[in-house]
């Protein structure tokens, strides 16, 4: 009784990890949303983030390696800065792909950056084009002029399990599963 228990068991992992593996409708990435006012939020910024600041891309490398998969590094010239950076240039890393939180800069566009705490610029920080962001720029008041330096780059250390680690954990699981049911056919 034990050996078709057994293989049932294997069945049901394998048919779950293969659930794991399977497109989602919706995004990997979730947003907390810390509403109110335009000054409320600009109050939350310096808490909350490593670097807040307004610069213009002057330079995108996509899909590099990244310690969570692939990253786009994204070289800006800052033209104010409110905390975190003292610098003329900027550099910060974003996840690549939108459903893992990366957020899509362009070349040539302003923006106003709010990198997290944890290093990293997401879709669900503050980082918006310029053009969008007056009553934000507004609220945050007079930033400062960076000076000459070099550039610095931002990591992103935000923990969140990137797509290739879940896929990694479901063939695993198959795997295992796998090796149970030729184990059970060879010892049956």
């Amino acid at each position: 009784m034990s050996r078709p228990l057994a293989a049932l068991a294997s069945v049901a992992l394998m048919g779950m990890s293969l659930l794991l593996l399977l497109p989602d409708c919706a995004s990997a990435c979730s947003c907390a949303y810390f509403g109110g006012s335009p000054q409320q939020r600009a109050e939350r910024m310096p808490d909350k983030s490593s670097a807040v600041f307004a610069g213009k891309v002057v330079d995108i490398k996509r899909n590099q390696k990244g310690p969570f998969g692939g990253v786009d590094k994204v070289s800006f010239r800052v033209s104010e800065a409110w905390k975190g950076t003292e610098r003329e240039t900027r550099e910060l890393t974003t996840q690549s792909q939108g459903s893992a939180c990366g957020y899509s800069f362009s070349e040539g566009q302003k923006y106003l950056v709010d990198a997290t705490s944890k290093m990293s610029v997401d879709i669900c920080s503050e980082t918006k084009p310029l053009s969008e962001a007056s009553e934000l720029v507004n609220a945050l008041g007079n930033g400062e002029t960076p000076g000459e330096g070099g550039d610095e780059a931002l990591t992103d250390t935000s923990g969140v399990v990137p797509a290739r680690a879940v896929v990694g954990l479901a063939g695993l699981a198959m795997a295992a599963s796998f090796l149970v049911m030729v184990r059970l056919v060879r010892n049956g």
